[in-house]
C-alpha cells in the first residue's frame, strides 16, 4: 500500500511540473528586461510565500500553482535560447562555417604564476578555406549568417524535430535519475542527511561560479563544467530530499504542509537537474 505522504508529495510534484511545462511552452522569449526581472522576483516571492503559508490551506496550493507558473515562464526563454543556439550550430556546420579557439595574448610566466591565463578568442573559418580566420564582428561572418538565415532550410526550421528529441532525451535522463535515486533511498538503510552541509556549500559555490562566469568570464567551457557539477549536486539533493521524505514517512507525518515542503524541494531538484542535462546535451549536440 502506498504511503499517504508519498502519494501527496508526488501528486504535488506532478501538479507543479504540469503547470511549469504549460507556461514554459507559452513564453518563448522575454519581451522586455522588466518582464525578466518581474519573473525572477515573482518566483522567489512566491517560493518564500509557500514556505511561510505551507500549512494554510488553500493559500499554500495557490502559491504552489503560481510559483510553478513563474518558473515555467522563466524556463521558456532559457530552453528556447538553448534551442536556437543548438540549431544555429547545425546550420553553421551545414554551411561549412567552422570555429576554433586561438590565443590572442600569451601571459608571461610571472603573470601565470599570479593566476592570469592566456587571452583566447573564438575565430571562424570556412571549411573550403581554413587558413582565413575571422571573428563574429567581421563582415564575412555577418554575411554568412545572413545567408544562412535567408536559406530555405532555416526558414523551414529543419532542425526543430532534432531539438525536440534532445529535450525528450533530457527529460528521459532526468526521469531515470529521479526513479534511480528514489529506488536507492527506499531500498537501503543509509542516512543521506549527512550530505546536507556538503550539498549546501557545493550549491553556494555553484551559484557563485555561475554568476562569475555570466558577468566576467563568459566562457562556454566554464558553463559546461558548471552544468556537469550541477548534475552531480542536484542528483545528491534528490538523494537527500528522498531521504527526508522517508524519515517523515517513518514518523507517520502525512500532513499537507510536510508534503508541500518536500514536494517543492524535489521539484526544484528536478527542474535544475533537467536544465543542466539539457544544457550539456545542447552543447555536445
Amino acid at each position: 500500500m502506498i504511503d499517504l505522504l508519498f502519494a501527496k508529495t508526488f501528486l504535488i510534484v506532478g501538479f507543479m511540473l504540469v503547470i511549469t511545462t504549460f507556461f514554459s511552452r507559452i513564453n518563448k522569449v522575454y519581451e522586455t528586461k522588466s518582464e525578466a526581472v518581474i519573473t525572477i522576483l515573482g518566483s522567489f516571492g512566491f517560493l518564500f510565500g509557500i514556505l511561510f503559508f505551507k500549512d494554510s490551506y488553500p493559500i499554500n496550493l495557490i502559491f504552489v500553482a503560481i510559483f510553478s507558473g513563474f518558473v515555467g515562464w522563466s524556463m521558456g526563454p532559457t530552453i528556447s535560447a538553448l534551442g536556437e543556439r543548438f540549431k544555429m550550430k547545425k546550420y553553421k556546420k551545414e554551411a561549412g562555417l567552422l570555429s576554433k579557439t586561438v590565443t590572442t595574448k600569451k601571459m608571461t610566466p610571472m603573470e601565470k604564476l599570479l593566476g592570469f591565463k592566456d587571452e583566447k578568442k573564438t575565430m571562424y573559418f570556412e571549411k573550403s578555406n581554413p587558413k582565413e580566420l575571422f571573428d563574429i564582428e567581421s563582415e564575412k561572418y555577418l554575411l554568412i549568417i545572413k545567408k544562412i538565415k535567408s536559406s530555405n532550410n532555416f526558414k523551414k526550421d529543419n532542425y526543430h524535430q532534432e531539438w525536440q528529441n534532445v529535450i525528450f532525451q533530457a527529460m528521459t535522463a532526468t526521469t531515470i535519475a529521479v526513479i534511480s535515486t528514489a529506488s536507492l533511498v527506499f531500498s537501503i538503510s543509509f542516512d543521506f542527511g549527512i550530505m546536507q552541509g556538503f550539498l549546501f556549500i557545493s550549491l553556494l559555490i555553484l551559484i557563485i561560479f555561475g554568476l562569475l562566469n555570466h558577468f566576467f568570464f563568459r566562457s562556454r567551457l566554464y558553463s559546461v563544467v558548471r552544468a556537469y557539477l550541477g548534475v552531480i549536486i542536484f542528483t545528491g539533493y534528490l538523494l537527500y530530499d528522498f531521504n527526508q521524505l522517508e524519515k517523515r514517512m517513518s514518523k507517520g507525518d502525512d500532513s499537507w504542509g510536510t508534503a508541500i515542503e518536500i514536494a517543492v524541494n524535489l521539484y526544484l531538484d528536478i527542474i535544475n537537474l533537467f536544465l543542466d542535462i539539457l544544457y550539456i546535451m545542447a552543447e555536445s549536440g
